[in-house]
């Protein structure tokens, strides 16, 4: 028998690690290509693609619609870069989403506005820096603070897929003109999931937990997004599209499925108790906030119930809570007001529930040990009579 072929030596040529950093530097620089390209040509492009509209139909376009069919046009041509990467860890998914609904809100939006300095911050860049992106310095918060958190707590670095979402999240709906309500709110944020726990586990989003508290803590400087909304259907419908996908594929779709199906007809009971048009009330749907909100504050594994039937019902009184927020107390953030109460009480019942049922069965098998042992005791004294005597 002739000797088997000796294997291929991993190499480059071969897919072995320096192929693999090889492939992934490319895909960085392509990215980082097709990024600057297209924010270069943007605005030109986006007068162009108007002035070609209106001369084709005689009428002037949503000057949002040319920035998000080309913002929609980049993100599917890196998701075809990054392919093999995303698909094969469902982890980048969510960072994925909130990249996608990022970018789409600033198209719609411009959700990435920048802030003039605060002159302590000048002043120690020495003038190089005179403004600031709120939610790209909200990023870099949440992410230091967790490193630095994580590390003392469990002694290794932390994964900063929640921080990067809590960071983006965060600077997203907080609006305030000074940096610091930004930086009080991501640190909070992430600091809410180390310390406000129970039995080793979450009990408020973080995102949620934090604008909440910055909203109640300092409402004369913060306000949210919440007010915001808009009339273009082309962010929606990729935002859903691809939300929606996401969260089939990491098997929550149903959570944000019930929350809208709960949504909408209350939507039109509001508008009856207030008199208000139906489609002022069923308008937050289309804003970024919402997008954020059902598809992870309501949806973060960490801070939902377990099951499936109990995911569902929280999502389904989420609604309810919302709708009285909003009814009776003319609450403006009755969105982060509902999660912030109904979540967490979610949460402590299943707790309570499940360690009460521990419980029981605990007590069901120390019954039934000793039930045994006091079998073995009253059968001792028969096996001994039996016992042939010496």
């Amino acid at each position: 028998m002739s000797p088997p072929p000796a294997p291929a030596t991993a190499g480059p040529a071969a897919g072995g690690p320096g192929s693999s950093r090889v492939a992934f530097a490319l895909r960085a620089a392509a990215t980082a290509v097709l990024v600057v390209g297209y924010y270069w040509i943007r605005d030109p492009l986006g007068e162009w693609a108007v002035g070609w509209y209106a001369r084709l139909f005689g009428s002037v376009p949503d000057p949002a619609t040319p920035r998000v069919i080309g913002v929609t046009v980049l993100l599917a041509v890196l998701l075809l870069v990054w392919r093999k990467l995303v698909l094969g860890d469902p982890k980048l998914q969510a960072p994925l989403l909130i990249t996608v609904i990022l970018a789409l809100g600033d198209a719609s939006f411009n959700v990435l506005e920048n802030l003039p300095a605060p002159p302590w911050l000048a002043a120690l860049t020495e003038g190089r820096m005179t403004a600031y992106s709120p939610t790209f310095m909200t990023i870099a918060v949440t992410v230091l603070t967790e490193l630095v958190i994580g590390r003392f707590f469990y002694g290794k670095w932390p994964n900063l897929t929640s921080a990067y979402i809590t960071g983006i999240s965060a600077g997203i709906l907080i609006k305030s003109n000074v940096l610091w309500p930004f930086v009080l709110c991501g640190m909070i944020s992430i600091t809410s999931k180390y310390v406000l726990r129970a039995y080793n586990r979450h009990l408020w989003n973080p995102t949620n937990f934090g604008v909440t508290m910055m909203l109640f803590l300092a409402p004369q400087h913060v306000a949210s997004l919440t007010v915001q909304a808009g009339n273009n259907g082309w962010a929606l419908a990729v935002i859903w599209f691809l939300g929606g996908m996401i969260m089939y594929r990491l098997g929550r779709f149903h959570i944000p499925l019930a929350f809208i199906a709960t949504f909408i007809p209350l939507s039109f009971l509001r508008s009856a108790v207030t008199a208000h048009p139906w489609q002022a009330e069923i308008a937050p749907m289309t804003s970024p906030m919402f997008q954020l909100y059902i598809f992870f504050m309501i949806t973060d594994p960490p801070t939902t119930t377990r099951a499936k039937w109990s995911q569902v019902l929280v999502a389904v009184l989420v609604a309810v809570a919302e709708t009285v927020c909003r009814l009776a107390f003319k609450d403006v953030h009755s969105l982060y007001h509902a999660l912030f109460t109904v979540g967490p009480a979610a949460n402590l019942v299943e707790i309570v529930a499940g360690r009460l049922r521990a419980r029981r069965a605990a007590d069901r098998k120390a019954i039934a040990a000793s039930e045994v042992d006091a079998g073995r005791v009253l059968a001792a004294p028969e096996i001994a009579g039996n016992m042939p005597r010496v």
